[in-house]
C-alpha cells in the first residue's frame, strides 16, 4: 500500500522474509534481524556507516533505540514472534519502532509537537470536549513539556479559524495556570504562522498571532514574494492539469503561501492513488525551485506549502526555550518528539525527522493510545 512506505521498515521486513545472503542461503530469525537493526541504528546515531549502506537516504536518528526491549514488550500481547508463516506486518514494525522511540525520549523530552488532521482529530474535523487527546495535552503541559500543533492548515491573520477547530483544547486550558497555558502553541502553514495563547479577564483562552520578527530567523522573510508566486503558479498549473486528467471532484484553493486541491464531494473520497500521482507529479515539477516547499498528499487533498515542518519545528526549538521550567537556549532533536500520520515520500511529516524524533500514527485513536503510554514513562 502507498500509505505503508518506509525504507527502514521495508528493510526489516525484507531481511525477515528472505535470506540476507542469497549465496550462502543465510536467513536470520526475527529476533536476530531486530537485534542487528538495533546495532545499526545505534551506530548511526554516532555516525556509523552500516545503516546508510543499506538506506542511503536515511534521516537523522537522535537517540539510541532499545529496539529489542520494544520487540519484547510488543510480543507480550501480540505474540507475533511465534508465527511461523506470517511475517511481522508493516504496521507491527511501525508500532515497535514507536515503542522504542517513546521509551528513548521519555527521560529527555522537552517538547511534543502534533500534526492535526488524522493525528489529533479526523481529517477536516475539530477537537471536541470529549476527545481523548485533551487529557494527554493537559498532562504534558502540567509536566512542564511544551506542546505545539504543527499543521499544514494556514489561516494568515485569522487565529479565530484555528480557535474554531481547537475549541476543545482551549477550553481545557482554562483550568491550568498561566505558566502551564503558555506552553501551548500552534504553528500553522507548516512553518509560516505562529500563535500563542492569551487569556481574557473572563478566563476564556484564545490564540494570538506572534509577529514574524519575534520568532522567524529570516528564512521566511528572505523568500521574495515574486519567487513564492512563481513557485505557486507552477504548482497551481500542474494541479489543474491533474484534476482534469483524473476527472477528480476537486477544486483549486490558492492562499498566501499555499495552493492545493480539495474534494468537493460530500459523499466520496478522492482516489488515494490518483492523489499520490498528483503529489509526485507536482514534486517533480517543482524540483528546481530553491525555496523550501512541501508538496504532499493529505489523504483527501493535495497541497503545496511554502516551507515545511522541519522549518516549523526548528523555529519552535529556538523560540520556546524560555517557556520551560528550566529555560534552555535551543532544543535538540533528542528533546523533541513529533507525532504525525504522513511519513511517506508524499507525506508532510517526513521532513520533521530532520530535526526531531518521531512517532508514526494512523489515526487519532492511535495517537491517544501511544501518548497515554508515553505519559506513564515520564517522570
Amino acid at each position: 500500500m502507498l500509505k505503508e512506505e518506509d525504507p527502514l521498515i521495508e528493510l526489516i521486513r525484507e531481511w525477515i522474509m528472505a535470506p540476507i545472503d542469497e549465496s550462502a542461503g543465510l536467513q536470520l530469525t526475527i529476533m536476530e534481524v531486530f537485534a542487528l537493526v538495533e546495532e545499526m541504528i545505534n551506530e548511526h546515531v554516532t555516525g556509523g556507516p552500516r545503516l546508510k549502506k543499506y538506506i542511503p537516504k536515511v534521516r537523522s536518528i537522535f537517540v539510541p533505540l532499545r529496539l529489542m526491549d520494544a520487540v519484547r514488550i510488543y510480543d507480550e500481547f501480540s505474540h507475533f514472534s511465534k508465527r511461523k508463516r506470517v511475517a511481522p506486518t508493516f504496521k507491527e514494525i511501525r508500532h515497535i519502532l514507536n515503542l522504542a522511540t517513546v521509551h528513548a525520549l521519555a527521560p529527555s523530552v522537552k517538547m511534543v509537537t502534533f500534526d492535526a488532521d488524522d493525528t489529533i482529530y479526523e481529517d477536516g474535523g475539530t477537537i471536541s470536549a470529549d476527545s481523548e487527546m485533551l487529557k494527554v495535552i493537559v498532562e504534558l503541559l502540567k509536566k512542564g513539556i511544551i506542546v505545539s500543533l504543527v499543521t499544514a492548515a494556514g489561516y494568515p491573520g485569522e487565529p479565530h479559524r484555528y480557535e474554531a477547530r481547537l475549541r476543545g483544547i482551549l477550553e481545557a486550558l482554562e483550568v491550568l495556570t498561566p505558566e502551564q497555558r503558555s506552553r501551548f502553541l500552534v504553528m500553522g502553514g507548516e512553518c509560516n504562522y505562529l500563535h500563542v495563547t492569551e487569556t481574557s479577564s473572563t478566563g476564556k483562552v484564545s490564540l494570538r498571532v506572534v509577529p514574524p520578527s519575534e520568532w522567524k530567523d529570516g528564512r521566511g522573510e528572505r523568500w521574495s514574494q515574486e519567487e513564492v508566486d512563481e513557485l505557486l503558479d507552477v504548482a497551481e498549473q500542474v494541479l489543474r492539469e491533474m484534476v482534469d486528467t483524473f476527472q477528480m471532484t476537486a477544486a483549486i484553493l490558492r492562499k498566501e503561501r499555499a495552493v492545493g486541491i480539495y474534494n468537493t464531494s460530500t459523499t466520496k473520497r478522492l482516489c488515494y492513488e490518483n492523489l499520490e500521482e498528483t503529489a509526485l507529479t507536482v514534486q517533480h515539477a517543482l524540483r528546481n525551485f530553491t525555496i523550501p516547499h512541501c508538496a504532499f498528499n493529505g489523504g483527501n487533498d493535495v497541497f503545496v506549502d511554502i516551507g515545511n515542518k522541519a522549518l516549523g519545528i526548528s523555529a519552535l526549538q529556538h523560540f520556546v526555550g524560555s517557556l520551560l521550567p528550566e529555560p534552555e537556549d535551543v532544543l535538540q532533536g533528542h528533546q523533541c518528539l513529533h507525532v504525525g500520520d504522513r511519513f511517506t515520500r508524499t507525506g508532510n511529516d517526513t521532513k520533521a525527522r530532520d530535526v526531531a524524533s518521531t512517532v508514526w500514527v494512523s489515526n487519532p485513536q492511535e495517537t491517544a493510545l501511544a501518548m497515554d503510554y508515553f505519559l506513564t514513562l515520564l517522570p
